[in-house]
């Protein structure tokens, strides 16, 4: 309801409240631009917002852009997007092991998928080598005739593969930063910021990193790529290295960019007579060795007992929970358990099938969180913690 209004200036809340009366006009505009293949150039054009990550401000490469589009566009998109996965679903055209933008699947699937790969190599009795991978702004480096040459070969054609064409081509922006709009601009390349096709064009894009992969597992989120192999002798490491340099050859052919240094690389078990050696880049680069790594906002370590990344938890729960009750001077339990879902328990269960605590104490840890924030709350005060928990409905 309170989103802002794109570049042809029509609000959320505009067409929220007059759908009714709008909705017929707009299947008929919208229906003649999927017949005759075309998009209005206001409706491809975007406003981009620099957002400050973090760092020096003089850098532009510490600025995330945000793009705003028009909201009639992005209702058609979802429609258009709700048929495509229809269609890659429905014909098996999605690759298994992308978990990102697809239907049933998450950062916990791929997770959960990758310590399943983990937990069969170590009850082998063997070892496993994992390499973290990272494009370098891999939604803005596509390139538009390769995506189009795969939504060919995804079976996307006809009416709809022309009305895809011609979303992608010839999209322009400006610049929008401190009360100022700069000139139009080209956009040269990548799936379209702020729209509700970048997702799946872009997942369309990737599909094929690991079609020459032959003897190692490859999966994705999004465009956080993993490959790893079990490795029981020299060979094993001399295969995966041939199999890195086959997505190395992938970037190249589809103009894409790895950012080398910040890939990473994990081991998990023993395998006799073995070293855990550095594999190499393309550009020949020994990758780093480490003990930890950020895998998906999990915090994993090679001893998989996770206690960094609880520790973690634990800390940001704290001071989030100290932001929150300095904040807000109402102890009411409907706005301060709508706190707590939204800012605290969503730390503390995200993805906590893969780092489920077993050990007391930090269980421990992460209790005392949910009980000192409950204990705030008008009226539950005087009750001891199970009965709390009853009470919200917490258990």
């Amino acid at each position: 309801m309170n989103s802002s209004a794109g570049p042809d200036g029509i609000p959320a809340n505009f067409l929220i409240n007059t759908k009714d009366s709008i909705a017929t006009p707009l299947k008929l505009i919208l229906r003649k631009s999927l017949d005759e293949g075309k998009i209005p150039d206001l409706f491809k054009l975007a406003y981009v917002t620099p957002i400050h990550k973090g760092g020096s401000k003089l850098k532009p490469e510490q600025y995330r852009p945000v793009s705003l589009t028009s909201h009639v566009m992005k209702i058609f998109e979802r429609v258009v997007k709700r048929n495509i996965m229809k269609h890659l679903i429905e014909h098996n055209l999605i690759n298994p092991g992308q978990h990102g933008f697809v239907p049933g699947r998450s950062t916990k699937t791929q997770l959960l998928q990758h310590y399943c790969d983990i937990f069969e190599t170590l009850s082998e009795g063997t070892r496993i080598d994992t390499i973290f991978l990272d494009f370098a702004k891999a939604f803005d480096k596509v390139d538009h005739d390769i995506l189009l040459q795969k939504v060919a070969k995804h079976k996307i054609k006809g009416k709809i593969g022309l009305w895809l064409q011609e979303f992608l081509n010839s999209r322009k922006y400006r610049v929008v930063a401190n009360g100022e709009m700069s000139d139009v601009q080209d956009v040269l390349s990548g799936v379209p910021q702020g729209t509700v096709l970048a997702a799946v064009l872009f997942i369309i894009m990737i599909s094929d990193v690991d079609e020459n992969v032959k003897s190692s597992i490859v999966r994705l989120f999004a465009d956080d790529t993993r490959i790893s192999r079990k490795i029981t002798s020299e060979e094993d490491k001399v295969l995966l290295q041939k199999d890195l340099n086959v997505i190395y050859d992938w970037e190249n052919k589809n103009l894409m960019k790895f950012n080398e240094n910040k890939f990473e690389q994990m081991s998990h078990g023993e395998a006799k007579n073995v070293k855990i050696e550095p594999y190499k880049t393309q550009s020949g680069n020994e990758i780093k060795i480490g003990e930890t790594v950020r895998d998906l906002g999990v915090i994993a370590n090679n001893n998989l007992l996770f206690r960094e990344h609880i520790d973690n938890i634990v800390t940001s729960s704290k001071i989030m929970s100290g932001v929150l009750l300095r904040t807000f001077s109402t102890r009411q339990e409907e706005p301060m358990m709508r706190m707590f879902n939204s800012y605290i328990k969503s730390k503390l269960e995200y993805c906590s099938l893969v780092w489920s605590p077993w050990h007391q104490n930090e269980i421990n840890k992460l209790e005392r969180i949910q009980k000192i924030f409950t204990s705030k709350i008008n009226g539950l005060d005087q009750l001891d913690y199970h009965q709390r928990l009853k009470k919200i409905k917490l258990v």
